[in-house]
């Protein structure tokens, strides 16, 4: 091997070692270098953020205590019940008692279903009735300023006897969607 090849086996061996380091080693080095700099900087924030909130920590256990009070002084606006089944049942008797209350009869209490995610769930009931404008009346105040806190969405009335005698207390087919709130328990 002359002096000559040993120079271009070199240079061409240099020059082989340079393209492998500037195309594969630099490239590899320098992607790692932006992901070590990327992920320090978001432990950093990280970081930050857990500091923020261990110095509010005080603050959130006050709020938390307000919330959870909050819930705690609800109860007694919430139908009984912690399952759907319960709160239906619960619901119908409430309804049931106070139309006997006020004098009208009830022909039907259909459960409504709802499909509402979270803690507290919607409970209603569709009631159908039978009696007069003074009972009506009777019951929708009962049930919308008594506890637990209820709604009465829909409401339809028909006269049964719109021309009848005016001596004798009118005769109304009633119609309502009542709607309240229940809280799901786990475990229940």
């Amino acid at each position: 091997m002359t002096a000559r090849d040993r120079r271009a086996l070199l240079v061409g061996g240099s020059v082989l070692f340079a393209a492998v380091l500037l195309l594969r080693v630099v490239p590899w080095t320098v992607r790692q270098v932006v992901s070590f700099r990327t992920r320090a900087i978001e432990r950093t924030a990280t970081l930050v953020r857990a500091r923020d909130l261990a110095a509010g920590l005080p603050a959130s256990r006050d709020s938390l205590r307000g919330a959870l009070a909050a819930i705690v002084g609800l109860a007694p606006q919430l139908v009984d019940g912690s399952t759907s089944a319960e709160a239906q049942a619960s619901l119908s008797g409430l309804v049931s008692l106070a139309a006997a209350r006020h004098s009208l009869k009830v022909l039907r209490l259909d459960p409504i279903n709802d499909s509402a995610a979270g803690v507290f769930h919607r409970v209603g009931l569709h009631v159908e009735c039978e009696g007069d404008v003074a009972g009506l009346a009777a019951l929708l105040r009962s049930l919308e300023t008594g506890a637990p806190l209820l709604s009465v969405p829909d409401l339809s009335v028909q006269a049964l006897d719109p021309w009848g005698d005016p001596k004798v207390a009118e005769r109304l087919h009633i119609e309502l969607t009542i709607a309240g709130w229940y809280l799901l328990r786990e475990g229940s």
